[in-house]
């Protein structure tokens, strides 16, 4: 097969030239590079199980190329999840012995002062179900993935991980400006909303009472703003990676565009079905990536591996079962209103398609990008001079 007829990432030029530092060796994710004078010092490193798993190169090739593809290091590879579902086990003892005491206290503390029914109500208990479901309940379940993934461990296993891991490294290698642009709007409004006097929420929030008084763009500014730092985290790892996914699959212009059609979508229908309820957060917009992503990915089944794309259920599933063990706190309409967007937004867009190719920008995603950036970036300096003049 023709390199042409194969996708970005599975072409033997994907990945950098190999550094001349020695015939074999590691680069890890920030690029520092480790080398080895025969295959057995390689094999020693990745053993350990220590760093994020990244690049390796051999004698045998001349790029750099994902350690799924050297089959010298497949028990290398094996003792190395070994390891890291030992970590991930240790992890979730401490989350259990933790956060499990968290839970029952704030189950003990609802019950007795409003009984089984208080459980719905009470907005502790929900978050310290929340953090026993990240802290606790998914490094057990990865422990036991990868249990099971040592258990089941094969030549053949490790041969059909390639598309995936050179998917993945190929990601991570590629720039993403805009992502990290709207990265840094976001974080400005949030540094902004943390020193502001007042309450920065009542300034710029999507307080409805104030949207149906006529105050209709808080729309756009509620989505740049954060109800704490937890909140803001959660939101900014899960719009990093699928930011970036975004941007780097479909291009700039989809990303903006998306960004901005979630945003209403999210806003639309959070103050249709939670009229009352003040909604703060870029959720929306990352519920609107993925949907635009499940969309997207399907209608071009050869851009990326089908491993790849059944992540992005996983993600899905995960916000169904956040969604609903926060709900006293979590905007759910948001979320759905997102999704739904972005999902309309990629199956409106895209055709289906059998390239392997990224799609070509044309002229009129340009205008649209475009100016979807421009609102974009209107709405967070809008959402700080709110704040500011409130």
């Amino acid at each position: 097969m023709s390199e042409t007829a194969l996708p970005a990432w599975a072409r033997e030029g994907a990945f950098p030239t190999k550094p001349e530092s020695g015939p074999y060796g590691f680069q890890d994710a920030k690029g520092k590079v480790t080398s080895f004078d025969n295959l057995d010092g390689l094999k020693e490193h990745l053993s350990k199980g220590k760093g994020k798993l990244a690049w390796v190169w051999v004698p045998e090739h001349g790029c750099l190329v994902a350690p799924e593809e050297v089959p010298g290091l497949a028990t290398s590879l094996k003792k190395r999840r070994a390891h890291f579902a030992a970590y991930d086990a240790d992890d979730a003892r401490k989350g259990f012995l933790i956060f499990g005491a968290a839970l029952a206290w704030t189950g003990y503390a609802a019950m007795s002062s409003g009984g089984v029914e208080a459980l719905g109500r009470s907005q502790n208990f929900g978050l310290a179900a929340l953090m026993f479901l990240i802290f606790a309940l998914r490094p057990w379940w990865e422990a036991r993935k990868g249990r099971q993934d040592v258990a089941d461990f094969s030549t053949e296993n490790i041969e059909a991980e390639i598309p995936e891991a050179r998917f993945e490294l190929w990601l991570d290698a590629q720039k993403s400006r805009l992502t990290l642009a709207m990265l840094a709007l976001v974080a400005a409004v949030g540094v902004v909303q943390i020193f502001v006097e007042g309450n920065g929420i009542a300034a710029a929030g999507l307080v409805k009472p104030a949207y149906h008084a006529g105050e209709t763009w808080r729309i756009f500014t509620a989505a740049f703003m954060h109800g704490n730092l937890i909140h803001f985290a959660m939101n900014a790892s899960a719009l990093w990676y699928l930011a970036r996914r975004v941007e780097i699959l479909a291009r700039w212009p989809h990303l903006a565009a998306v960004f901005l059609i979630s945003i209403v979508g999210a806003g639309w229908a959070t103050v249709t079905w939670l009229p009352t309820q003040t909604s703060v957060g870029v959720s929306g917009v990352v519920c609107g990536l993925l949907g635009f992503l499940l969309v997207f990915e399907t209608l071009h089944r050869p851009l990326v591996p089908i491993s790849a794309r059944r992540r992005l259920l996983g993600i899905l599933l995960s916000l169904i079962v956040i969604g609903a063990l926060g709900f006293q706190f979590i905007d759910n309409a948001a979320h759905f209103g997102g999704l739904v967007s972005g999902a309309i937004y990629g199956a409106t867009v895209f055709p289906k398609s059998s390239s392997p190719h990224r799609p070509v920008i044309l002229g009129r995603d340009l205008i649209l990008g475009g100016v979807s950036l421009f609102l974009i970036c209107l709405s967070g300096i809008g959402a700080m001079v709110a704040m500011m003049n409130h």
